[in-house]
């Protein structure tokens, strides 16, 4: 399943990197005391752990916070309420380490993730940042794999967050934008990285673990304005999104590896560039629905299998 890597990482690469982990927290006390523990099990031995308080209210978080500094199993920032892509933000602007991994407070990665990731970047060094298949856990099961594609990217969202990247490459060409309220930064985030040539490659090992809660206030906000996000991410990034570019771009990815036949999201564009958007929306959401559920059935035939 993957790639193998050794257990000791010091044998392999003489000076390691110090890799540094940012976890945004709002309001994440009964959750983060797990992530903090799976990031400080970690095989790799330079790392550090940044926790980001973005305005915590809840007394239990708060005081949870307080003991992990008082261990000083983190280094805890805390700062007023701004958002997960503030919180990020900030978390790499306090880092130390030449690469960064983005965990949030609910989620945890397999005790050799870190190693992982960072040799897997270091061993295909054409590309620019890593990212493992998800394991789904809480109300959704099962396993996420998905190959990158630039030109899927550019329409759908196919990626997870939690992205391995040096610090250079994040903040030359990344950094979150702060004003994105409704969720989906981390993909605006990638298709920036995309048209500066920054590309991802997947670790196809499922050492993420995604805790999914469908009446999450985030993903439920983000699903509900996906069309209004897409779009605002198209005016950002127009240059990119002229159809000189786009079939370009489709024919240099056509033969890559896609989770949906890339001819689509020509169809996709014109629907998105014409159709109402409540309208539009309504299709995402049907189509959304059937994925789902077809995903739901396939995950049971292998279990039963």
């Amino acid at each position: 399943m993957g790639e193998k890597y050794g257990q000791h990482v010091s044998m392999e690469f003489k000076s390691s990197p110090l890799i540094s982990v940012i976890v945004p927290c709002f309001n994440s006390g009964r959750t983060i005391k797990r992530t903090i523990l799976s990031i400080s099990k970690q095989t790799w031995f330079k790392k550090e752990i940044i926790i980001v308080n973005d305005g915590s209210t809840d007394q239990f978080t708060i005081n949870t916070l307080k003991e992990l500094r008082d261990q000083k199993i983190v280094k805890l920032i805390n700062q007023e309420n701004k958002g997960l892509a503030s919180a990020r933000n900030k978390g790499v602007d306090e880092s130390s380490g030449s690469f960064l991994f983005f965990l949030d407070a609910d989620d945890w990665i397999e005790p050799n993730g870190l190693e992982m990731m960072c040799l897997h970047l270091m061993r295909n060094k054409k590309f620019g940042y890593v990212f493992p298949d998800i394991h789904l856990e809480g109300q959704r099961r099962g396993f996420i794999e998905k190959e990158f594609n630039f030109f899927e990217q550019l329409f759908l969202n196919q990626i997870p967050y939690c992205i391995f990247i040096s610090k250079e490459n994040f903040i030359n060409y990344g950094i979150y934008d702060e004003n994105m309220k409704l969720g989906y930064e981390d993909w605006d985030l990638n298709i920036k990285l995309g048209r500066n040539k920054i590309l991802g490659k997947r670790l196809p090992i499922p050492i993420f673990h995604y805790d999914v809660q469908d009446t999450g206030m985030l993903l439920s906000k983000s699903i509900r304005n996906h069309i209004k996000i897409w779009k605002s991410i198209r005016i950002k990034n127009s240059g990119i999104y002229k159809i000189n570019y786009l079939l370009s771009e489709w024919l240099l990815w056509r033969r890559k590896t896609s989770t949906y036949p890339l001819f689509v999201f020509f169809l996709w564009y014109i629907i998105l560039s014409f159709m109402p958007e409540n309208v539009s929306l309504k299709l995402f959401l049907s189509l959304r629905s059937v994925n789902m559920f077809l995903k739901r059935i396939i995950f049971k035939r292998n279990l039963k299998d």
